[in-house]
């Protein structure tokens, strides 16, 4: 299959090399800003072109298509269809709108706070193999989306830990987790009662039960906060059984946000995860958000997060199984 006809590769600042030489993210560009395609000639060439796109993102894992008229969330739901994915609800904790046919809010936290590197919905046994962002508003300041190779975090950590990493790969962990009864303006986790529309204790767990949530055990606190563990959740996943055999760490980023034992009791060991967030941030690398930029990544083996910025920002999302 040949490339887009229209394609070069660029680069941004920070790309890795891979060892076979490919660069990390992969950019995508327009020959010239002068022959930057429309919007449907792009979705006709996305659709033209779906295997050779499959193939670099399964190689590199993450494409960051950059200087395409892409400025609405209308544009970017078409170009959504036109990469040829299934939809994959969205099943997750944090906060979002559906704002278009397929397109999502991205996390509405807070634009101070940071968002940690995680894959996305790691605690379902189902969950999205493709993400697709795109950038309605670039943030004056701050606001990347960094990105980081889960199969590389894998391969660092075992090196140091190898037996931490055989028990993340057999057993699992277990997280303990709460939400409040009302939401925190500081957060973006919103209150359990304006999240489950509810003002028992009883719907509340009925529903947190019924939504695929892993939960093995839920509790009150005397202020109203719900408690709950999730798991045991697989931790390192084989990125695919038949064709790649690449461990990717795929769940411990969402650790100091939670409180996360072994499958045997034990915690986390806190040197340990010293240690993964030195080789995550060692790893990683920012994309600087320009208006019009849209990026796919394979959840399966790259994790995400977002810097702080100041307002405003805004970036769309779309979950592809």
């Amino acid at each position: 299959m040949e490339e887009l006809p229209f394609l070069e590769k660029g680069r941004i600042a920070q790309q890795q090399i891979l060892e076979d030489g490919t660069l990390f993210p992969m950019v995508l560009l327009p020959p010239s800003p002068a022959e930057s395609p429309s919007i449907g000639s792009l979705v006709d060439s996305i659709k033209h072109n779906r295997e050779w796109i499959d193939n670099q993102l399964k190689q590199v894992g993450a494409l960051l298509f950059r200087g395409f008229p892409l400025r609405s969330a209308s544009d970017f739901n078409a170009v959504v269809e036109a990469f040829g994915w299934e939809e994959h609800p969205y099943l997750g904790l944090a906060s979002r709108t559906r704002v278009e046919g397929r397109v999502y809010t991205a996390n509405e936290a807070p634009l101070d706070q940071p968002i940690k590197f995680h894959h996305e919905m790691a605690m379902f046994d189902s969950f999205p193999t493709k993400l697709i962002f795109f950038c309605e508003v670039a943030p004056p300041k701050g606001g990347q989306t960094s990105v980081v190779l889960s199969t590389k975090i894998t391969q660092r950590m075992e090196k140091k830990f190898p037996e931490l990493v055989k028990k993340l790969e057999e057993g699992g962990l277990i997280y303990s987790c709460s939400i409040p009864q009302d939401d925190d303006p500081q957060s973006f986790l919103k209150g359990w009662q304006s999240r489950y529309e509810t003002t028992t204790k009883q719907e509340a767990e009925r529903k947190l039960a019924s939504s695929g949530v892993p939960v093995s055990k839920i509790t009150w606190a005397d202020d109203g906060t719900m408690l709950f563990e999730m798991g045991p959740i697989v931790s390192i996943r084989t990125v695919d059984k038949e064709t790649d055999k690449r461990k990717a760490l795929f769940n411990p980023s969402a650790l100091r946000q939670a409180t996360a034992t072994l499958r045997d009791g034990s915690l986390f060991p806190e040197e340990a995860m010293d240690l993964l967030i030195q080789i995550t941030e060692e790893e990683c690398v920012d994309i600087t958000w320009e208006v019009g930029d849209f990026l796919v990544l394979d959840n399966r083996f790259v994790q995400h997060a977002r810097r702080p910025s100041t307002p405003p920002r805004r970036v769309l999302a779309a979950f592809c199984k």
